[in-house]
């Protein structure tokens, strides 16, 4: 904030091109992209008045962006597009077989990168974006948070061995899946030259808290029987052990986890078994099952829809279930989107809408299908290196296609739709502020009140927090306000007897990282020698200030005409006596 401004200049400054950029706004935020990667910047801002006149400017500050990965791919391209029909926003995906995730804008220009250094064997594959801004995803065997500048703001510990999915929830809380092994009779296939007792690799669904102390577990070995199973997976057991290696019998394979927070249901997709199950998070029983009833020793639901190897089963507004169905074991083999509704009493489930994906996006691994806040569904392709947006009548309106210089696909895990990176930018201003940067100070604050504006220019709702701390940061007052996303909200506060240097802090509570500071003086008008109280001795300082024609004090400008004299005086005496 700088004082009196009608609006401000942002000025950038490359350099190593030497070039410089300017942006004027009277909004209290601006996203400005068009940097270029691998660049250098320094910035301030400045601020105007109604005349445009620079009123007073920050220091100078500096930022740096980083390279584009050197494997980045060379063919990012959009096939297709309906800019009219297109859910607004960019494009939140993983390059999986390169090791690191992305954001596209509509035109397929990357806006984010991530720093795949930071994270375990260099690789990072994003799962979710977060309304406090960061952004969810795993590595090899660790399930991370991050922040957009690829800073771990959690991980997982050495005891997990995370795989296919790390989910965070409004509750912050973590679900992810992690592989568990268990030694058990070979399956009736097994020929007599095969161990008795093989290892099973089976799954747990698992939610941890912030401190990685486990909440709720739920383990395949518990819930499903050693009957079902897919006998193919025996089969590649076997061939496995007959290369002389120690394989484990792949029984689940499972690569989803979903909690719907306000059913209080966990839905899992469990790949080797071509089955979505839906569980009861408070008794851990299964509710219902979908799938093929070949590995199912009870069968909920007639029909099984022929899906097979699915990926990625969550639920849409409507709480029906919607998932990639790979199609894997399908003659022919056939990729698709499916979405199934299930009635409320679990008897019967239909299908209510599917898109069937053209041969050449027929992918065997990987795939997600989302339903947007319009209405438009985002399915990502798996190793095809497609994502389609389609709209309602299957219509396509968005078509990204990524290869490398030898037309090889990009494997892309997951897509997510976001308005933009920013769902929390805030800003706030104090609209009794007087002073200069770097002395603020209340003004005509007579009744010791504070009156300032918090205003929430993200895309998502937020609860803020609001503090006054002394200059030793010992916390004076907090309290919180909700503000919905893209709106203001005014607080009147009487500080009572909070004086001195003041710092007000100002975050949202879901990144209480990302905070504003202002530093203040709040005085009582007429304590002219700062003892609060106000009496014949503060008389006499103003008497000698302005005898001595020394400097202005704020606190014995008792009138607010921006000096001191002998009306300040008459004032100080009113107030004294009682007038």
């Amino acid at each position: 904030q700088i004082i009196n401004s009608h609006s401000y200049q942002l000025n950038f400054n490359n350099q190593d091109l030497s070039q410089s950029i300017e942006y004027e706004t009277n909004n209290n935020s601006i996203i400005i992209d068009h940097f270029e990667w691998d660049s250098m910047y320094s910035w301030s801002v400045c601020g105007l008045d109604e005349s445009n006149n620079i009123i007073d400017c920050y220091e100078n500050m500096n930022f740096s962006i980083i390279q584009l990965p050197a494997n980045y791919p060379e063919n990012v391209n959009i096939l297709e597009f309906n800019e009219s029909q297109y859910l607004s926003g960019v494009t939140l995906l993983d390059y999986e077989s390169l090791g690191f995730s992305v954001v596209l804008d509509q035109n397929a220009n990357p806006i984010w990168v991530a720093n795949n250094s930071n994270f375990n064997n260099s690789k990072i594959w994003s799962t979710q974006f977060l309304s406090n801004g960061n952004i969810v995803g795993f590595g090899p065997g660790i399930g991370y948070e991050l922040n957009l500048d690829s800073d771990i703001v959690f991980q997982t510990d050495d005891s997990f061995g995370v795989h296919h999915q790390f989910y965070k929830t409004n509750n912050n809380t973590y679900f992810f899946i992690d592989a568990e092994i268990q030694f058990h009779p070979c399956p009736n296939e097994c020929e007599p030259e095969y161990p008795d007792i093989i290892p099973w690799q089976g799954d747990k669904f698992i939610e941890i808290d912030e401190l990685g102390n486990i909440l709720w577990e739920w383990s395949t070995f518990d819930y499903l029987t050693l009957n079902e199973y897919n006998p193919y997976w025996v089969e590649r057991y076997m061939i496995q052990w007959n290369f002389g290696g120690s394989p484990e019998f792949d029984w689940t394979h499972s690569n989803s986890v979903y909690f719907d927070e306000e059913e209080e249901i966990v839905y899992v997709s469990i790949r080797n078994l071509s089955r979505i199950v839906a569980i009861d998070y408070n008794t851990k029983e299964i509710l219902w099952h979908i799938g093929d009833s070949n590995f199912m020793e009870e069968v909920f639901f007639d029909n099984n829809f022929n899906f097979s190897h699915q990926h990625s089963a969550q639920i849409t507004s409507d709480k029906n279930i919607i998932f990639f169905d790979n199609g894997r074991f399908n003659n022919p083999e056939q990729s698709r989107c499916v979405e199934i509704e299930v009635d409320d009493s679990y008897q019967n489930a239909t299908l209510v809408w599917e898109h069937i994906l053209p041969e050449s996006m027929v992918s065997l691994s990987r795939g997600e299908c989302d339903r947007l806040s319009n209405g438009n569904t985002l399915i990502t392709a798996g190793r095809t290196g497609n994502v389609l947006e389609l709209n309602d009548q299957n219509e396509i309106l968005w078509h990204l296609n990524v290869t490398n210089s030898l037309e090889v696909p990009a494997t892309i895990y997951r897509s997510e739709r976001i308005y933009n990176l920013y769902p929390n930018i805030f800003s706030f201003q104090i609209n009794n502020l007087k002073g200069e940067y770097g002395n603020y100070f209340i003004s005509n604050n007579i009744d010791n009140s504070i009156n300032f504006t918090i205003y929430n220019q993200g895309w998502s709702n937020q609860i803020f927090k609001y503090q006054f701390l002394d200059e030793a940061n010992n916390l004076l007052y907090e309290s919180d306000i909700n503000i919905q996303s893209n709106s203001h909200e005014d607080i009147n506060l009487n500080l009572d007897d909070i004086y001195g240097l003041i710092k007000l802090n100002i975050f949202s509570i879901s990144n209480p990282n990302n905070n504003q500071v202002i530093i203040f003086n709040n005085f009582i008008l007429g304590d002219t020698n700062n003892d609060e109280e106000i009496n014949i001795q503060d008389i006499v300082v103003l008497i000698n200030l302005i005898l001595n024609d020394e400097n202005y004090i704020d606190s014995g400008d008792l009138n607010g005409d921006g000096g001191i004299n002998i009306v300040d005086i008459i004032n100080l005496i009113m107030i004294i006596i009682g007038f």
